[in-house]
């Protein structure tokens, strides 16, 4: 039949109460007082809420969270899978390589792409736009060459015999061959 307690009253396990079970009338506990990990070892494991959405849940290898039911983060065999938006704080930088190698981040301020380790920081692409709200500042394109503009106008370009400028040359300093 059922065990009863009362608030307060503890189911109690191993020689120096080492796990706890027990319900303080606000709040219920499983509370490890001992030496060790508390294992739980099943096949499927779900922790849900009140209305039955899963929060967290194991199945076989596979562990993922989840919000409002939506699975969010999950576990794979080659790291973790995120579905959404992974959110950070002023500050909060996502950070790559075992000596904080790459970092992208924001101050409140201004936002970053930081190249702390050894080596180039590589932009890689077929055709690379740097672009302002307002449109493009440079724009890289592959075999052909290389655009930059001044307010939203291509004012210097790459060509296969050298390099084409609209407009006027302003402070050049050195020969100029023409």
């Amino acid at each position: 039949g059922d065990m009863t307690f009362g608030d307060n009253d503890k189911a109690i396990f191993g020689a120096g109460s080492d796990l706890q079970i027990y319900h303080d009338g606000n709040h219920s506990y499983i509370e490890d007082a001992g030496t060790g990990s508390i294992k739980i070892k099943v096949g499927d494991f779900r922790v849900e809420n009140a209305s039955g959405n899963n929060l967290i849940k194991g199945v076989g290898d596979v562990a993922t969270l989840h919000h409002a039911g939506a699975e969010k983060l999950a576990t794979t065999s080659t790291g973790i899978d995120v579905t959404g938006n992974a959110t950070f704080a002023d500050n909060g930088k996502a950070i790559f390589g075992a000596g904080s190698d790459l970092q992208i981040y924001h101050d409140g301020s201004h936002s970053y792409v930081k190249d702390a380790g050894t080596g180039n920081l590589k932009i890689q692409g077929e055709n690379v736009a740097i672009e302002n709200t307002s449109g493009d500042l440079a724009l890289y394109y592959v075999n052909t060459g290389v655009n930059l503009y001044h307010n939203n106008s291509a004012k210097l370009a790459t060509t296969s015999t050298g390099i084409a400028v609209t407009g006027n040359i302003a402070n050049a300093s050195g020969d100029l061959t023409l």
